[in-house]
C-alpha cells in the first residue's frame, strides 16, 4: 500500500529558504474569530469584541421589538379576536344556565351564590372571571369586556383601571391590552352601573377601539363620519347576566390633561347622586357633541361610554391627552331597539366642518379655545332631549 504524501502542499522559496504556506482558514471560523474573544487575543481586542457583541445584541433586540410592535402584535390581536368571536358564535346550547359565582358582591359575605347567566358567555367567564360582558358594534367592534376588581380582607371592593391597559383577556402581559370597564361599576343579575365606561386602545389598526375613530371627522376613512354614524347608531353591551342594547346620542372629543385646557372628568360619573347631577352631565355631553340623534334622555336611564385615545387634535406632542368618546343610552323596556329610517334621516350634523373636514366650531369653551379661538358657538341642541331639564 503506498504511503500518504505528508509533505506540505505548497512550497515557496524566499531568499534561498524554503517555506510552507498555511492553508486558508474556514470562512465561518474567521467570522467567529473576528466576533468572539479567541485564544491568543489581547486585552484590547477582547474588550472591542465584547462591545461589538453587546451592540449587535441590542440592535437585534430593537429590531425584534419593532417587528413585534408594528406587525406581530396586530397578527396576534387579529387571531385572538377571531378566536373570541368563534367561541361566541359556536355556542349552541341553552340560552341561560345556572352557575355558582364565588364571592358574589351582593351577598352578606363572600361565599357566593347560584345565579343565572347567559350561556354563550359562560366560557369567557371560565377562562377569566374578570369577564363582565360582551361589546359589539357589528361588525367593526366585537370583544369581551373585562374589569379588574379585587376584595380586601374586609370584603371591600378594590381595583384600578390600569391592569388591562397592558394585559390580554387571559391576564397575560401584552402591549395591546384589551377592552375593559371602569372598576367601580357593579355588574350583577340585578344591577349595572349608572354609567358603564368602557376603555380600549387605539392601535391605529383595525383592532380594539380604533374603528371608533370613524365616528369623528378624519381624512383616513373612505366614508364620511356622519354617514358612518347613520350606519352604526346602536351598540350591544350584554353582561354575563342580561342582554342590553344602546342608542348613540353623542360623540365627543374631550381633554383629560389640565395642561391642555379644562378637563372634562367623564370618568367620575359612574354613579349619579341625583337628577341635577345626571342632567348637567348629559347637558355637558350634548354641548360637546358632534351629532344629535334626537334620542331623548331621562334621569334613571343607563348610559354607556366608549373611550379611546384620539391623536387628531393637537400637533404639539400632546395628542395622548385627547379622548374620543361615543355616548349612548340603554334601550328602555318596550322600546324599539334600533332607529327607524325616518329617525336616522332626522339625525343632525353638528360638526361644523370645513371643506377639508376639519372642525371649525369650538365645542367646549375652555378646552377648544386652544384650537378654535373664535369662541364657543353656544348651546345648539333642543333642551327637550333631556326630560324635565332645567339648566341648574
Amino acid at each position: 500500500m503506498p504511503e500518504f504524501d505528508r509533505r506540505p502542499v505548497n512550497r515557496k522559496r524566499h531568499g534561498g529558504r524554503r517555506t510552507v504556506a498555511r492553508r486558508k482558514e474556514n470562512i465561518a471560523v474567521s467570522i467567529l474569530r473576528g466576533l468572539f474573544p479567541w485564544k491568543g487575543d489581547k486585552g484590547g481586542d477582547i474588550v472591542r469584541k465584547l462591545i461589538l457583541l453587546g451592540s449587535l445584541a441590542l440592535l437585534i433586540w430593537a429590531g425584534m421589538q419593532i417587528v413585534d410592535y408594528y406587525i406581530l402584535r396586530d397578527i396576534r390581536t387579529d387571531r385572538e379576536r377571531a378566536e373570541l368571536v368563534r367561541i361566541r358564535i359556536d355556542y349552541d346550547s341553552e340560552e341561560y344556565l345556572l352557575m355558582h359565582i364565588p364571592g358574589f358582591p351582593h351577598g352578606s359575605d363572600l361565599v357566593g351564590e347560584q345565579v343565572q347567566v347567559i350561556g354563550e358567555y359562560l366560557e369567557f367567564y371560565e377562562m377569566n372571571d374578570d369577564f363582565v360582558g360582551w361589546l359589539e358594534i357589528y361588525p367593526i367592534v366585537q370583544y369581551p369586556v373585562y374589569q379588574y376588581r379585587e376584595y380586601n380582607e374586609d370584603g371591600v371592593r378594590i381595583g384600578n383601571n390600569d391592569f388591562y391597559l397592558n394585559h390580554n383577556h387571559e391576564r397575560w402581559p401584552t402591549t395591546n391590552g384589551t377592552i375593559f370597564t371602569d372598576w367601580e361599576g357593579r355588574f350583577t343579575p340585578d344591577e349595572r352601573p349608572h354609567t358603564t365606561i368602557v376603555y380600549g386602545h387605539n392601535l391605529q389598526t383595525k383592532n380594539l377601539f380604533q374603528p371608533l375613530l370613524n365616528y369623528r371627522p378624519n381624512n383616513t376613512s373612505s366614508m364620511d363620519s356622519f354617514e358612518f354614524l347613520k350606519l352604526n347608531p346602536t351598540i350591544v353591551f350584554d353582561t354575563l347576566y342580561e342582554r342590553g342594547n344602546y342608542k348613540i346620542f353623542a360623540v365627543i372629543q374631550t381633554n383629560v390633561e389640565r395642561t391642555q385646557g379644562d378637563v372634562f372628568h367623564y370618568w367620575d360619573y359612574v354613579y349619579f347622586r341625583n337628577k341635577p347631577h345626571f342632567d348637567n352631565f348629559v347637558a355637558d355631553i350634548l354641548d360637546m357633541s358632534m351629532y344629535y340623534t334626537n334620542v331623548d334622555i331621562e334621569y334613571g336611564d343607563e348610559l354607556l361610554m366608549l373611550s379611546t385615545c384620539d391623536f387628531s387634535v393637537f400637533s404639539n406632542g400632546a395628542d395622548s391627552s385627547v379622548r374620543l368618546v361615543v355616548v349612548a343610552r340603554r334601550v328602555r323596556d318596550n322600546e324599539f331597539a334600533g332607529f327607524t329610517e325616518a329617525e336616522i334621516d332626522a339625525f343632525i350634523d353638528n360638526r361644523g366642518v370645513n371643506e377639508d373636514g376639519q372642525l371649525n366650531r369650538k365645542m367646549f369653551e375652555a378646552y377648544y379655545n386652544l384650537r378654535y379661538p373664535a369662541g364657543w358657538a353656544g348651546r345648539s341642541w333642543d333642551p327637550d332631549y333631556i326630560k324635565d331639564f332645567d339648566n341648574y
